[in-house]
């Protein structure tokens, strides 16, 4: 048997470690590589932390089946509806296979504007549970149609915890047991009372939640009259049940310059959180940004980067806000970008990486021709982008961005591939984002043809979801007269708001070319406000003003 020096003893024991590790190593970068099986319902807000509205996980609906839509349940729920409420219920969330009591359920949750929390049997529509929050507390201002004393945000579901998180109209932040709605969580104050607090969003074990208009009520102090209360984010790190802990980062000193994107903040990168701002101010040293892109720290501690347009100034004059509608987090060519549009009707790319360009903070990666508000009208009637924006990656690795407009496209608008007649109301406009080197641009593929005012769509599978919602838009009717505020005040201002010009209308497109493969046309009567149709489960869910829930799905 021959014999081994030590060395050679020593150098295969160090030859067999490196292997060792090199399998490490090697298995730890397939592990990393592989990416989870993406999830077939929707637990928050635009599917994902993103706000992406792309439900990678559903894949029964295609684009050969889906005219076959049918509308299989619908349910009247118990919240009722109110003209100076216009936001009757959330949008809905859907899990799927909650464990419960009576087996595994699929079920679906909303958030009614009287505090009001229902979970659905998502195949049936019959009612699971629900439970209501009484707020003892009186309003200390009177309820408008922009700030109405009642609940706003969309919840999240943690499905690993088996939670609903949600915020009700006393300010306070709840978690629920998905299964049955009993009490996780001692109930904590997240927000002022009556506060108009935005779609809540779940990211590394802190719940994140933005609000503006200055709705939220603060208490008198030896009789001096409450001040208002001023824009926010924000972060509740919900990691210890027991003890959550609560930061904020306020965007300006006031009641302007809040944030108020329907879709609250999307994740960016390393938990890093991104919102826009409406209009107000925009001076940094003094902690005022209005019309402004923010990139905060996870928790919402402090400031990292910010994209501001070089004309605010006019954004602010014409109440164009830049946060009409929430950023859309999505990655293109190993770069996260961020792509932002507001009532003015540009739509803008941001690197994610260095939003602005310093030291102005005003240079986008892209800015499009103007899409729409030729009027430069921020209100009679709304124009331009609200809502969300969605984006979409095809098979082929195409990466689509679709941007809901109000009103008709601008003069200037570019010439998109395929079009579908005039669309005075509306339209879902769509882009192919394509690079040259490090440059970034928008190549318009297809428009809509006209919604009277369409929420932001959404996508599964190739196929494009998108809902007219029949909403009126002009906010100071001319039989009211007055200032802004008397007209917001008054109740005549309310009840125009929420006479609708249309009914609800669903429509599947494909999301490459735009065809058009499945509408709803008049099943649905009423209409809907801030809203986005929801895509789950082999289903379709929408909601309407009057407290309807609809599922569409095939027949099976």
């Amino acid at each position: 048997m021959p014999s081994h020096s030590h060395d050679d003893v020593c150098w295969s024991k160090i030859s067999i470690l490196h292997l060792s590790l090199a399998l490490v190593f090697f298995f730890a970068r397939c592990s990393f590589a592989q990416n989870p099986t993406p999830a077939s319902d929707w637990t928050t807000w635009g599917y994902d932390q993103e706000r992406t509205g792309w439900n990678r996980g559903e894949t029964s609906l295609t684009t050969h089946n889906v005219s076959g839509l049918r509308l299989l349940w619908s349910a009247q729920l118990s919240t009722p509806p109110k003209p100076i409420v216009l936001s009757t219920l959330t949008s809905p969330l859907v899990a799927e296979g909650v464990s419960t009591a009576q087996g595994a359920k699929n079920l679906v949750f909303l958030l009614g504007a009287d505090d009001t929390v229902f979970a659905l049997d998502a195949d049936t529509g019959k009612a699971f549970w629900q439970k209501t929050f009484a707020n003892p507390a009186p309003p200390i201002w009177p309820a408008t149609w922009l700030c109405s004393n009642t609940v706003n945000d969309t919840p999240v579901i943690d499905k690993q915890n088996k939670i609903i998180f949600l915020i009700t109209s006393d300010g306070k932040l709840r978690g629920l047991n998905l299964s049955d709605g009993a009490d996780r969580m001692t109930p904590v104050s997240m927000v002022e009372p009556y506060a108009r607090a935005w779609s809540l969003n779940l990211i590394d074990n802190v719940l994140y939640t933005t609000s503006g208009r200055g709705c939220g009520q603060l208490p008198a102090v030896a009789g001096v009259k409450p001040s208002v209360v001023p824009g926010s984010v924000s972060a509740m790190d919900v990691s210890d049940l027991a003890h959550p802990r609560l930061t904020r980062f306020y965007t300006s000193g006031n009641k302007y310059s809040g944030p108020w994107g329907r879709g609250g903040v999307a994740r960016g990168p390393d938990g890093t959180v991104i919102t826009q701002t409406a209009d107000g101010f925009y001076d940094p040293a003094a902690g005022d940004f209005g019309e402004t892109v923010l990139k905060l720290a996870p928790k919402a501690t402090r400031l990292l980067d910010s994209f501001t347009p070089s004309n605010w100034q006019f954004l602010n004059a014409k109440d164009l806000d830049l946060g009409s509608a929430t950023s859309d987090v999505f990655t293109f060519q190993n770069r996260t970008l961020i792509a932002v549009a507001g009532k003015e009707g540009f739509l803008y790319v941001l690197d994610a990486a260095d939003l602005g360009g310093r030291p102005s903070h005003s240079t986008p990666l892209y800015k499009s021709p103007q899409l729409g508000n030729d009027a430069a009208e921020g209100r009679n009637p709304g124009q331009g982008a609200w809502g969300a924006i969605t984006t979409y990656e095809t098979p082929d690795h195409k990466r689509f961005l679709y941007v809901p407009i109000w009103g008709p496209p601008a003069k200037n608008a570019p010439q998109f591939k395929s079009t579908s007649g005039a669309a005075p109301h509306g339209s879902i406009m769509a882009f192919q984002v394509v690079a040259d080197g490090e440059k970034v641009s928008l190549e318009p593929e297809w428009i809509s043809h006209d919604m009277s005012v369409p929420d932001p769509p959404v996508v599964a599978n190739g196929v494009l979801y998108a809902m007219q919602t029949g909403e009126q838009t002009i906010q100071s009717p001319a039989y009211v007269h007055g200032t802004q505020d008397e007209i917001n005040h008054n109740p005549l201002s309310a009840k125009y708001r929420s006479t609708p010009i249309n009914n609800l209308i669903l429509f599947a497109f494909d999301a490459e070319t735009g065809k058009q493969l499945y509408s709803s046309e008049g099943i649905i009567t009423d209409w809907v406000h801030f809203s986005e149709p929801v895509v789950a489960l082999d289903k379709v869910f929408v909601v309407t003003h009057d407290a309807h829930i609809y599922a569409f799905g095939l027949q099976r």
